[in-house]
């Protein structure tokens, strides 16, 4: 076959290069149109990339905070995962205020010297011989009443600055709680040092002090700021019970307590103390009195005895008086019969305290000046009280027994049975009139509790029984 068959005439083009030629843009349009559709799904795919790598990211964030915290990730995988999860550093800050009580270790605290008026003249040694046993024991009395002044002084210092003025400047306590608890303190530290002043000017070069009456007897009469201070102590004892709930009062006496300069007695064992001094007075004046042996110097002495008991017992007054409005408020009844009008006629409480029943329940007994008030404590809304158990037994009708020991037999229904059941520092409280109302067995802590006891009931019906003849002789007609 001829080649020339296939060939084209010349001057003409084949069909293809003759489209081509008729349209020459139509290649490079499809490539466009190929081109733009690849791109829109490249951008598709880009942007649908971008959101799923987005996700996963911030899903890694999610999980690597979750690993940070859980204990089971691994150190590499923590490390790796940490730097998508960075917390800042912040400053350490105290979460309380008031750090948690803590214990110190111990430390000995610091005891006082018990020196005698001896032990500091054997320093000397030439002394002591020249003086029989009994001027000896007249010097002792005698400095045995100035170093109780000393360590008083020191305990109201410590009372003062310490505790007072702390509680003040850290602001725990109100200026009228300070007031109820501390009472008149600043009244007190001069008059004790007016003492001290006083016997050092007495005594002698050679340490001994002869005349001692005329300074005591003037000096007594400034003790009767200790009035005021112990009939506040009522309720100052109340309140500082009440503070001691609040945490941050409560860490401080803690604290203090803890320390040396407390000598491991609280707040309340300190303040006390000044109480238990102020009431030793007449004590310690009657043993100088004692072993005195000038004529002048005992008229003095006994003089400053008597007044330092006058000032005592309206001190003692005063106390029954405030713990009487203190104790009459909190005291119940079950039954209305039970209001007897001698509680709400009581001006003194001249005696309380925890007895035991023949059952071995614990009572607490309010001997006021006009009834006896047999109570049992209880708890209401947080606050105790006294509820009355049985009648209140009038003084004017009181009888009380001294019941000797193993006399009565004391226990439940089920102990009374048992060989080892004793029964020692029992005492009964009744009715005149049986008819009245039931009589208590009562069982004390120990033979002087039952004594004290004992010594204030009796006391008690004889006073009752002294006004009421009084009373009598004044209703007889005259003649």
């Amino acid at each position: 076959m001829d080649e020339n068959f296939f060939r084209l005439p010349e001057g003409k083009k084949s069909r293809r290069h003759s489209v081509i030629g008729i349209f020459p843009d139509l290649r490079s349009a499809k490539k466009r149109k190929r081109k733009l559709e690849e791109d829109n799904v490249s951008l598709q795919s880009f942007e649908s990339g971008n959101k799923k790598k987005s996700r996963r990211k911030s899903l890694l964030r999610v999980s690597s905070l979750a690993n940070l915290l859980s204990p089971k990730a691994t150190r590499k995988e923590t490390l790796k995962r940490s730097l998508s999860f960075k917390v800042p550093n912040l400053p350490n800050t105290p979460r309380n205020t008031i750090s948690p009580y803590k214990a110190p270790p111990p430390s000995p605290g610091r005891c006082r010297l018990s020196r005698t008026w001896s032990d500091m003249m054997n320093e000397d040694g030439t002394m002591l011989s020249k003086l029989s046993h009994h001027d000896i024991k007249h010097q002792e009395a005698i400095y045995e009443l100035y170093q109780g002044e000393l360590d008083l002084i020191e305990d109201l210092n410590v009372v003062k600055n310490t505790y007072r003025d702390s509680l003040h400047k850290l602001q725990l306590m109100t200026d009228g709680e300070l007031e109820q608890i501390f009472g008149p303190i600043d009244e007190l530290m001069p008059i004790h040092e007016d003492l001290v002043n006083r016997m050092k000017g007495q005594r002698l070069p050679d340490g001994t002090t002869q005349e001692i009456g005329y300074q005591l007897r003037e000096w007594i009469p400034s003790l009767k700021v200790y009035i005021s201070f112990c009939a506040n102590q009522v309720f100052g004892k109340v309140l500082l019970d009440e503070k001691k709930n609040d945490p941050a009062v409560d860490d401080f006496l803690q604290r203090c307590q803890e320390s040396p300069f407390s000598r491991k007695l609280d707040l309340w064992g300190l303040l006390d103390g000044a109480r238990g001094r102020f009431m030793k007075y007449p004590l310690l004046l009657r043993s100088i009195h004692k072993y005195s042996t000038d004529w002048l110097d005992c008229q003095h002495l006994a003089e400053a005895v008597r007044l330092a008991e006058e000032v005592v017992a309206e001190a003692d007054k005063k106390t029954g008086g405030a713990k009487c409005i203190y104790y009459r408020a909190r005291i119940s009844y079950l039954y209305d019969d039970q209001k007897h009008p001698d509680i709400e006629k009581a001006t003194t409480l001249l005696c309380n305290g925890t007895l035991k029943n023949n059952k071995g329940t614990k009572l607490q007994l309010f001997l006021f000046d006009t009834i006896l008030v047999v109570t049992r404590l209880v708890t209401h809304n947080g606050q105790q009280g006294f509820q009355v158990y049985r009648d209140p037994i009038p003084v004017s009708q009181l009888v009380v027994e001294d019941l000797k020991d193993g006399e009565v037999k004391m226990g439940s229904f089920r102990s009374a049975f048992g060989s080892s059941q004793t029964s020692r520092n029992l005492l009964r409280v009744s009715f005149k009139d049986s008819n009245l109302g039931q009589s208590h067995t009562l069982m004390s802590t120990d033979e002087h509790d039952k004594r004290q006891w004992l010594t204030h009931l009796h006391q008690a019906v004889k006073v009752t029984q002294t006004d009421s003849m009084h009373k009598n002789d004044k209703d007889k007609p005259t003649n």
